[in-house]
């Protein structure tokens, strides 16, 4: 085992406010997913245990997540297994494609408005969470805005919330009626926008994560240390990510730092993909024994990843 890399992933475990339903969300979307998305409480029992997190946390982040629908149990004898809903399988697949899969093409100058003053209030609250998921900000009373949204996925929201009689969909242009309008559109950007705590987010990201690029890129590592990278490293670039609305360049700061988390986060994880699959093929098990191959997408991530187990 490397000690300067036990060293820091032990400092950035103990230092790191890490909560133990989200670090299940991680493993399962990161190793599980695309794996036939079940794996047993003991196994991930296992896994969760190089992080400093116990059975009974472990039991007590599972059961949340149960409740939240996001994952399924079943017991087979003695043992319990959980599994990705139904319900939740969409959102895991688009966090997979945020993470993984770099998209940003360049602004059309047009905004996609959604009007919500139809909406039933206890249903506006729920609606404005999932119009955020896709990175709307709410820029008036009752009007939510994003500078050239996915509208194939913001009908599949609207549709799959039942919404479609309760809220209006316009598309603004952007107007050019004098020069040097850009400023202004940017202060009105980042005063609806987490801009500057994005900002600070991935420039502490950038910090950490360049030391251990450092030494697995210059040291030798152990399977279970690649795991923890691995893991840790889409566990801290998801939570940025999901905050991330992922703006045109044009409305950002010149100096905005997403493309070299980006890089950074590529170079590393694929550095130690296969030794923290390693770790994680050993001690995971479903009710059929060891996890099945992985999805052919799985191996897509960050430009490509090659199929090692399907090579042995």
């Amino acid at each position: 085992m490397n000690s300067k890399l036990k060293q820091l992933i032990d400092d950035f475990i103990q230092h790191e406010v890490l909560s133990g339903t989200s670090l299940v969300m991680t493993i399962f979307g990161d190793s599980i997913y695309h794996r036939g998305g079940v794996i047993s409480l003991a196994s991930l029992i296992q896994l969760m245990d190089v992080f400093g997190f116990n059975e009974r946390s472990v039991r007590t982040a599972v059961f949340r997540l149960v409740q939240n629908g996001w994952l399924s149990s079943e017991k087979i004898g003695r043992t319990s297994y959980y599994r990705v809903t139904e319900s939740s399988r969409q959102r895991f697949t688009t966090a997979d494609q945020k993470i993984y899969s770099f998209q940003h093409s360049e602004w059309d100058q047009k905004w996609d408005l959604v009007l919500l003053s139809s909406v039933e209030i206890e249903n506006k609250l729920n609606l404005k969470k999932e119009l955020e998921w896709l990175g709307f900000a709410n820029i008036a009373s009752n009007v939510m805005a994003y500078p050239g949204c996915d509208q194939q996925k913001l009908q599949h929201l609207l549709l799959n919330h039942n919404m479609t009689e309760q809220v209006v969909v316009f598309r603004a242009e952007t107007l050019d009626l004098w020069q040097e309008s850009y400023p202004t559109i940017k202060r009105m950007v980042s005063t609806n926008w987490p801009i500057e705590e994005l900002h600070q987010r991935y420039e502490k990201f950038i910090s950490t994560f360049r030391e251990f690029f450092y030494l697995v890129e210059n040291e030798d590592f152990d399977p279970v240390q690649a795991f923890q990278i691995r893991i840790l490293l889409i566990h801290q670039y998801r939570r940025i990510l999901l905050k991330d609305p992922n703006l045109p360049f044009e409305l950002l700061p010149s100096n905005w730092p997403s493309l070299i988390a980006r890089n950074l986060s590529t170079n590393l994880y694929q550095a130690v993909f296969h030794r923290g699959d390693e770790f994680f093929l050993e001690y995971a098990r479903t009710a059929e024994g060891g996890m099945p191959p992985a999805h052919p997408q799985f191996y897509k991530r960050f430009g490509g990843l090659k199929q090692l187990e399907m090579m042995a």
